[in-house]
């Protein structure tokens, strides 16, 4: 996970500051913005692997960033921390899409396991992701020419029976 880029959005510059320096002691590029205007003008300009953005920020709330960060960058990775933690606000952030909500202070080592574990999870996603589609492209039926009405709805019925766990029965002539 080393060289991950990691945007670190908080209004308290001592923290953010902290926070930057032992995420770059960890390996990570980490960068920072106060606000959320001013992370999503990084995010627009430097993509980013993962952002850690606190809960309460003036202008900008860190459940306002979480939503316009999903919808615009889906695939970036968002953990939120706070000092002020609720059952309501940890579930809205989940609810939207974060990884994580942490409760402030972190710890160094907590911090960094963190970060790491998220990166490892959206690694593994995309891994899955990746070899989904390698299996579609082989055992697809993209290589299959026909435009018979027939052809297309066992095409379709094919399909949708391979992506369940069911047993098939297929039967017919040999040959069609």
């Amino acid at each position: 996970m080393i060289g991950k880029r990691v945007l670190v959005v908080d209004d308290e510059e001592n923290l953010r500051r902290v926070t930057q320096l032992k995420l770059q002691q960890a390996g990570y590029e980490a960068t920072t913005a106060s606000d959320g205007a001013q992370a999503l003008e990084v995010l627009a300009k430097h993509p980013q692997d993962l952002v850690l953005t606190d809960l309460k920020m003036p202008g900008m709330s860190g459940i306002e960033l979480l939503q316009r960060i999903k919808e615009e960058y889906p695939e970036v990775i968002v953990v939120v921390v706070t000092a002020y933690g609720t059952i309501e606000s940890a579930v809205e952030a989940m609810r939207l899409g974060a990884h994580d909500y942490i409760i402030k202070p972190v710890n160094s080592d907590a911090l960094k396991l963190i970060v790491s574990r998220a990166l490892e999870h959206h690694r593994l996603q995309e891994e899955v992701r990746n070899l989904r589609s390698a299996i579609d492209r082989k055992f697809g039926f993209e290589n299959i020419i026909g435009k018979a009405k027939n052809l297309l709805a066992t095409l379709d019925n094919a399909s949708r029976a391979a992506q369940s766990d069911s047993t098939v029965l297929i039967r017919g002539e040999t040959g069609t």
